[in-house]
């Protein structure tokens, strides 16, 4: 039978690990596991379960007859399907000429650059019709009615504005519909939008998902013994799953007769609630696997009954009561990929459709590969311009008086300006290894060197507008060439007061100052910023919060914590204190931390380690070939 799950979604393959619990009043072991279960993602529409190939017929105004030839080609795709002429899954569109409105202008002000941009975007209203059917029953309907703009240009000056709006009204009013680039646009942005829908409401695909159950047992109960080998039946069962085939409850059926029966046998008192408590939920959560709807309640309301963790017993009637059953079964394995593959339909297309895709993606990845390179090299010339320009104009700074005196601690304008070079080597200790840990880095305005080693060898290298790593374990290609959130992840370190201190002169004007708190024993003030982003949702949500603790009275940082977000969810969270300042002597004596305290939360867990920095050395003499990996040919030596 098919494997349960609560969600619209559901999902693939196993894993697990055990963490018991004991509570000692109750003397009893709670064995919570959590597997990853393969599983069909089903639509939203039972009737579909048996088609396998789609069709999408427009009905286009007459002047948008160019438009349908490239919307045949681009839309609709709903996975799990194979597109085909006369496909029983039959998506009917409509759409009428789109009705231009009229010309706007927008505004953005620029923080960094202190200055207001200005641009202009044009109006339409565009209604779409979509109608489907699943064989000729009619299952989705929907008008959709979207307001669309198309931006057509940017970064006017404000007295540009007007002639701007007029010109782009009077062409936009004058042309025929193939000379409106504007409306192929706004179009196009509307079908996206109800493709997107469409998939989520009719589209099949295999996925993943976390399950989370807890068997109970009791080692001082003379069931011990039957009831283990219930719990492993249940494991052996979860791994055997597939997407096509899912629980087999008939290798469960003597166990669960066998839980049934001791049920009976100790009825429910204060004696027995002990092993009742064990019975009715490892009862409950095995029907809940083998989809049995009726069973999984009533043993639930059992244990419900029972008065220990009657949560426990609530969940699985909710996640009985959201599941999608279908002829008593839920509709999360079913041989429908498999069919999928065998179906002849388009597969000389597909062949020559990859080939060519194959050769498009290298092509579109060698542009885009040049074009990143432009944008990091300018970047990296932006750095220290950028530096620079906040330590020339304090005045003009956020909190200029602050500032000022945390520049001084760190030895002035112009011996921050003059650092072109740096040079750090520590030990890290951690509080659960014994394995002794070094870290060295280099650094340059547009080189960044690091070099681990833990007992094994990492490195981190930044050269110019490329990043690579390498790792002495890696199985295959041990040099990775780094993507971009990491490049611009580690590049923070190519200023050489981050990598010194971690103080950002690129977040200085973006800091809120907010009321004074301790940290590490002393009274700071705080600052703190919040980049944010937006979702797919068109939703502002978080990406990364930033805190700054700096000392009342010595103007260095005391601490920094920084916590990232993933689609506004916290995902890690990272701090740092940073002790024993010591005075360096090419930086007029301004203060540095030999000392950093670490702490981490993320998805590895809780991590603390200790940073002594043995050798802090700015200007120092290197040759910038260090940052050449071709220098080491595979390997550092």
């Amino acid at each position: 039978m098919a494997f349960f799950y609560i969600m619209k979604k559901t999902l693939l393959f196993l894993l697990f690990f055990g963490l018991s619990i004991t509570h000692a009043q109750e003397k009893v072991n709670f064995k919570k596991k959590k597997f990853y279960v393969p599983a069909i993602a089903y639509s939203q529409y039972p009737c579909l379960d048996n088609v396998l190939t789609q069709t999408t017929i427009y009905q286009v105004d007459k002047e948008l007859k160019g438009e349908e030839i490239k919307f045949k080609k681009k839309f609709f795709n709903i996975d799990g399907y194979l597109k085909q002429p006369e496909g029983r899954l039959k998506i009917y569109v409509t759409i009428p000429l789109p009705q231009y409105s009229r010309t706007q202008a927008d505004s953005t002000y620029d923080k960094e650059n202190k200055q207001w941009k200005y641009s202009v975007y044009s109006n339409y209203r565009v209604n779409i019709n979509v109608q489907v059917k699943c064989i000729d029953q009619i299952i989705f309907s929907q008008d959709f009615d979207n307001s669309e703009i198309d931006r057509v240009s940017g970064n006017l000056q404000k007295s540009q504005l007007t002639k701007a709006i007029e010109d782009t009204d009077r062409t936009i009013r004058e042309s025929n519909v193939d000379e409106n680039l504007g409306l192929e646009r706004v179009l196009e942005a509307s079908m996206y939008r109800i493709q997107y829908l469409l998939n989520y409401k009719l589209s099949y695909s295999t996925t993943e998902s976390k399950e989370k159950f807890e068997f109970m047992t009791s080692k001082e109960h003379s069931e011990y013994a039957k009831m283990l080998s219930f719990q492993n039946e249940i494991t052996t069962q979860l791994e055997q799953i597939t997407v096509e085939k899912g629980f087999d409850a008939k290798l469960l059926a003597p166990h669960l007769a066998y839980l049934e029966s001791l049920v009976v046998k100790y009825p429910q008192s204060e004696a027995n609630s002990n092993i009742r408590f064990i019975l009715t939920n490892n009862l409950a959560y095995a029907y809940l696997l083998i989809e049995n709807k009726e069973k999984a309640i009533y043993y639930a309301n059992l244990l419900i009954q029972n008065d220990q963790q009657t949560s426990r017993g609530t969940d699985i009637i909710d996640r009985v009561n959201k599941a999608n059953f279908v002829d008593n079964i839920v509709r999360t394995h079913t041989n429908r990929f498999a069919e999928l593959k065998k179906l002849g339909f388009k597969i000389q297309e597909d062949k020559e459709d990859a080939r060519l895709a194959f050769f498009e993606k290298i092509e579109r990845q060698d542009v885009d590969w040049e074009q990143e390179k432009i944008t990091r090299t300018k970047y990296l010339g932006l750095i220290n311009d950028r530096r620079n320009n906040i330590l020339d104009s304090i005045a003009f700074q956020n909190n200029p008086e602050l500032l000022a005196k945390i520049i001084i601690g760190l030895g002035g304008n112009e011996a921050i300006k003059n650092i072109q070079k740096v040079h750090l080597l520590s030990k890290l200790n951690f509080e659960e290894s014994n394995v002794p840990q070094t870290e060295e880095k280099w650094a340059t305005p547009t080189n960044y060197l690091l070099r681990k080693k833990m007992p094994d060898n990492y490195y981190e290298i930044i050269n110019g507008p490329e990043a690579w790593s390498y790792q002495d374990r890696s199985v295959g290609e041990k040099w990775v060439k780094l993507n971009n959130s990491d490049y611009w992840e580690i590049s923070n370190n190519l200023d050489p007061i981050n990598l010194l201190t971690s103080f950002r002169f690129d977040l200085w004007n973006k800091l809120e100052l907010l009321p004074d708190e301790t940290s590490d024993g002393r009274l700071c003030y705080h600052l703190s910023y919040t980049e944010k982003t937006v979702n797919a949702k068109n939703r502002v949500i978080p990406k990364t919060e930033y805190h700054f603790f700096i000392d009342k009275e010595k103007f260095n940082i005391v601490s920094s914590e920084k916590t990232e977000f993933e689609n506004g969810n916290r995902n890690s969270f990272e701090r740092k204190v940073y002790q024993d300042y010591r005075e360096i002597t090419a930086l007029n004596n301004g203060k540095i931390p030999h000392r950093i305290l670490y702490e981490f939360e993320d998805y590895y867990g809780d991590t603390f380690y200790q940073e002594d920095r043995d050798k802090v050395e700015v200007n120092p003499v290197f040759s910038n070939r260090i940052f050449m990996k071709e220098v080491y040919a595979g390997g550092f030596k």
